[in-house]
Protein backbone atom coordinates (compact mmCIF):
# COMPACT_ATOMS: atom_id res chain seq x y z
CA UNK A 1 0.00 0.00 0.00
CA UNK A 2 1.11 3.55 -0.78
CA UNK A 3 -0.36 6.78 0.54
CA UNK A 4 -0.59 10.38 -0.60
CA UNK A 5 -1.32 12.34 2.59
CA UNK A 6 -3.01 15.67 1.85
CA UNK A 7 -2.55 18.82 3.90
CA UNK A 8 -5.32 21.42 3.62
CA UNK A 9 -3.34 23.92 1.54
CA UNK A 10 -3.13 21.98 -1.74
CA UNK A 11 -6.82 21.07 -1.60
CA UNK A 12 -7.74 24.72 -1.08
CA UNK A 13 -5.37 25.87 -3.81
CA UNK A 14 -6.68 23.36 -6.35
CA UNK A 15 -10.28 24.17 -5.40
CA UNK A 16 -9.72 27.92 -5.88
CA UNK A 17 -8.31 27.20 -9.35
CA UNK A 18 -11.20 24.93 -10.37
CA UNK A 19 -8.83 21.96 -10.42
CA UNK A 20 -10.36 19.77 -7.69
CA UNK A 21 -11.55 17.18 -10.28
CA UNK A 22 -7.88 16.61 -11.16
CA UNK A 23 -7.42 14.92 -7.79
CA UNK A 24 -10.04 12.34 -8.70
CA UNK A 25 -8.40 11.71 -12.08
CA UNK A 26 -5.01 11.28 -10.43
CA UNK A 27 -6.54 8.85 -7.94
CA UNK A 28 -7.62 6.73 -10.89
CA UNK A 29 -4.00 6.21 -11.98
CA UNK A 30 -2.42 6.02 -8.51
CA UNK A 31 -1.66 2.62 -7.02
CA UNK A 32 -2.61 3.52 -3.46
CA UNK A 33 -4.83 5.74 -1.33
CA UNK A 34 -5.32 9.49 -0.93
CA UNK A 35 -5.60 10.21 2.79
CA UNK A 36 -7.03 13.01 4.94
CA UNK A 37 -6.53 13.27 8.68
CA UNK A 38 -9.38 14.52 10.92
CA UNK A 39 -7.48 17.78 11.49
CA UNK A 40 -7.23 18.42 7.75
CA UNK A 41 -10.89 17.49 7.23
CA UNK A 42 -11.85 20.12 9.79
CA UNK A 43 -9.97 22.71 7.71
CA UNK A 44 -11.38 21.76 4.30
CA UNK A 45 -14.86 20.48 5.17
CA UNK A 46 -16.16 21.02 8.70
CA UNK A 47 -15.26 24.69 9.21
CA UNK A 48 -15.91 25.99 5.67
CA UNK A 49 -19.24 24.10 5.63
CA UNK A 50 -20.46 26.69 8.16
CA UNK A 51 -19.47 29.65 5.96
CA UNK A 52 -21.75 30.30 3.00
CA UNK A 53 -18.91 31.69 0.88
CA UNK A 54 -17.01 28.39 1.10
CA UNK A 55 -19.83 25.89 1.63
CA UNK A 56 -20.01 24.64 -1.97
CA UNK A 57 -16.29 23.83 -2.08
CA UNK A 58 -16.56 22.07 1.28
CA UNK A 59 -19.46 19.98 -0.01
CA UNK A 60 -17.40 18.93 -3.02
CA UNK A 61 -14.55 17.70 -0.84
CA UNK A 62 -17.02 15.97 1.48
CA UNK A 63 -18.54 14.21 -1.54
CA UNK A 64 -15.07 12.98 -2.52
CA UNK A 65 -14.66 11.53 0.96
CA UNK A 66 -18.04 9.78 0.80
CA UNK A 67 -17.17 8.29 -2.61
CA UNK A 68 -13.77 7.08 -1.42
CA UNK A 69 -11.59 9.37 -3.52
CA UNK A 70 -10.19 10.52 -0.20
CA UNK A 71 -9.94 7.98 2.62
CA UNK A 72 -9.89 9.06 6.23
CA UNK A 73 -6.72 8.25 8.14
CA UNK A 74 -8.77 6.33 10.72
CA UNK A 75 -9.25 3.58 8.13
CA UNK A 76 -5.54 2.80 8.50
CA UNK A 77 -4.34 4.25 11.84
CA UNK A 78 -6.60 4.54 14.92
CA UNK A 79 -7.66 8.15 15.53
CA UNK A 80 -6.59 8.11 19.17
CA UNK A 81 -3.12 6.89 18.23
CA UNK A 82 -2.82 9.55 15.52
CA UNK A 83 -4.02 12.24 17.93
CA UNK A 84 -1.37 11.34 20.51
CA UNK A 85 1.40 11.38 17.92
CA UNK A 86 0.12 14.67 16.46
CA UNK A 87 0.25 16.35 19.87
CA UNK A 88 3.74 14.96 20.50
CA UNK A 89 5.04 16.19 17.15
CA UNK A 90 3.48 19.62 17.67
CA UNK A 91 5.42 19.91 20.91
CA UNK A 92 8.64 18.68 19.29
CA UNK A 93 8.50 20.75 16.12
CA UNK A 94 7.41 23.94 17.83
CA UNK A 95 10.42 23.63 20.15
CA UNK A 96 13.03 23.35 17.41
CA UNK A 97 13.49 27.12 17.02
CA UNK A 98 13.98 29.39 20.04
CA UNK A 99 14.99 33.00 20.43
CA UNK A 100 18.66 33.32 21.35
CA UNK A 101 18.12 35.88 24.09
CA UNK A 102 15.11 34.52 25.98
CA UNK A 103 14.81 30.93 24.76
CA UNK A 104 11.21 31.53 23.73
CA UNK A 105 9.83 28.78 21.51
CA UNK A 106 8.77 29.77 17.99
CA UNK A 107 5.58 28.16 16.71
CA UNK A 108 6.23 27.03 13.14
CA UNK A 109 3.59 24.42 12.26
CA UNK A 110 -0.08 23.85 13.06
CA UNK A 111 -2.20 20.84 13.92
CA UNK A 112 -3.12 19.89 10.36
CA UNK A 113 0.49 19.78 9.23
CA UNK A 114 1.55 17.92 12.37
CA UNK A 115 -1.18 15.33 11.79
CA UNK A 116 0.18 14.68 8.29
CA UNK A 117 3.65 14.14 9.74
CA UNK A 118 2.18 11.86 12.39
CA UNK A 119 0.34 9.71 9.85
CA UNK A 120 3.48 9.51 7.72
CA UNK A 121 5.39 8.09 10.69
CA UNK A 122 2.64 5.72 11.86
CA UNK A 123 1.19 4.25 8.67
CA UNK A 124 4.03 1.77 8.13
CA UNK A 125 3.98 2.11 4.35
CA UNK A 126 5.49 4.14 1.54
CA UNK A 127 4.01 7.63 1.63
CA UNK A 128 4.37 11.22 0.46
CA UNK A 129 2.83 14.31 2.06
CA UNK A 130 1.17 16.78 -0.32
CA UNK A 131 1.85 20.19 1.21
CA UNK A 132 2.26 23.65 -0.30
CA UNK A 133 3.54 25.46 2.79
CA UNK A 134 7.30 25.98 2.78
CA UNK A 135 7.98 25.88 6.53
CA UNK A 136 7.10 22.22 7.15
CA UNK A 137 9.20 21.06 4.22
CA UNK A 138 12.18 23.13 5.34
CA UNK A 139 11.78 21.83 8.87
CA UNK A 140 12.63 18.32 7.73
CA UNK A 141 14.79 19.04 4.68
CA UNK A 142 16.77 22.18 5.59
CA UNK A 143 16.28 23.24 9.23
CA UNK A 144 19.27 25.57 9.22
CA UNK A 145 17.85 27.39 6.19
CA UNK A 146 14.55 27.60 8.05
CA UNK A 147 16.39 29.21 10.97
CA UNK A 148 17.83 31.89 8.69
CA UNK A 149 14.49 32.49 6.99
CA UNK A 150 12.65 32.89 10.30
CA UNK A 151 15.37 35.21 11.65
CA UNK A 152 14.78 37.53 8.69
CA UNK A 153 11.02 37.29 9.11
CA UNK A 154 10.98 37.90 12.87
CA UNK A 155 14.04 40.19 13.05
CA UNK A 156 15.43 38.33 16.05
CA UNK A 157 18.40 35.92 16.38
CA UNK A 158 17.33 32.29 16.74
CA UNK A 159 18.88 28.99 17.75
CA UNK A 160 17.93 25.67 16.15
CA UNK A 161 17.90 22.37 18.02
CA UNK A 162 18.93 20.01 15.24
CA UNK A 163 18.65 16.89 17.40
CA UNK A 164 14.87 17.35 17.47
CA UNK A 165 14.71 17.15 13.67
CA UNK A 166 16.38 13.75 13.38
CA UNK A 167 13.19 11.71 13.69
CA UNK A 168 11.58 13.67 10.83
CA UNK A 169 14.32 12.99 8.31
CA UNK A 170 13.27 10.91 5.33
CA UNK A 171 9.70 12.19 5.17
CA UNK A 172 8.88 12.99 1.54
CA UNK A 173 6.87 15.94 0.23
CA UNK A 174 5.34 17.18 -3.00
CA UNK A 175 3.32 20.31 -3.75
CA UNK A 176 0.10 20.93 -5.65
CA UNK A 177 2.35 22.18 -8.47
CA UNK A 178 3.95 18.75 -8.83
CA UNK A 179 0.53 17.10 -8.81
CA UNK A 180 -0.59 19.33 -11.66
CA UNK A 181 2.64 18.65 -13.52
CA UNK A 182 1.98 14.90 -13.31
CA UNK A 183 -1.65 15.42 -14.38
CA UNK A 184 -0.46 17.51 -17.34
CA UNK A 185 2.08 14.89 -18.44
CA UNK A 186 -0.55 12.15 -18.22
CA UNK A 187 -3.08 14.18 -20.23
CA UNK A 188 -5.58 14.36 -17.38
CA UNK A 189 -6.27 18.10 -17.34
CA UNK A 190 -8.68 18.15 -20.29
CA UNK A 191 -8.09 21.78 -21.30
CA UNK A 192 -6.84 22.92 -24.69
CA UNK A 193 -3.99 25.30 -25.41
CA UNK A 194 -1.22 22.88 -24.50
CA UNK A 195 1.54 25.39 -25.18
CA UNK A 196 0.33 27.68 -22.39
CA UNK A 197 -1.54 25.17 -20.24
CA UNK A 198 1.29 24.10 -17.93
CA UNK A 199 2.29 27.73 -17.41
CA UNK A 200 -1.29 28.60 -16.45
CA UNK A 201 -1.62 25.61 -14.12
CA UNK A 202 1.61 26.25 -12.23
CA UNK A 203 1.20 29.99 -11.88
CA UNK A 204 -2.43 29.43 -10.91
CA UNK A 205 -1.45 27.48 -7.79
CA UNK A 206 1.53 29.76 -7.10
CA UNK A 207 -0.80 32.73 -6.76
CA UNK A 208 -3.18 30.73 -4.56
CA UNK A 209 -0.61 29.77 -1.94
CA UNK A 210 1.75 27.12 -3.34
CA UNK A 211 5.33 27.96 -2.31
CA UNK A 212 7.00 27.64 -5.69
CA UNK A 213 9.29 30.15 -7.35
CA UNK A 214 9.04 31.42 -10.91
CA UNK A 215 12.46 29.86 -11.54
CA UNK A 216 11.15 26.44 -10.46
CA UNK A 217 8.13 26.86 -12.73
CA UNK A 218 10.32 27.66 -15.71
CA UNK A 219 12.45 24.58 -14.97
CA UNK A 220 9.34 22.38 -14.82
CA UNK A 221 8.15 23.78 -18.14
CA UNK A 222 11.52 22.91 -19.73
CA UNK A 223 11.28 19.35 -18.37
CA UNK A 224 7.84 18.97 -19.94
CA UNK A 225 9.03 19.82 -23.45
Amino acid sequence: MKYLIFDAGPIISLTMNGMLPIIEKLKGVFDGEFVLTPSVKREVVDRPMKIKKFKLEAMRVDDMIRRGVFKMSGDFVPDNKLDRETKRLLKVTNGILRTTDSGKKISIIHEGEASCLAFSKLCGAENVIVIDERTTRMLTEAPESLERMMEKKLHVPLDVELSLVEELKGIKFIRSAELLYVAFKKGLVGIGGEGELLDALLYGVKFKGCAISSKEIEQMKKLAR
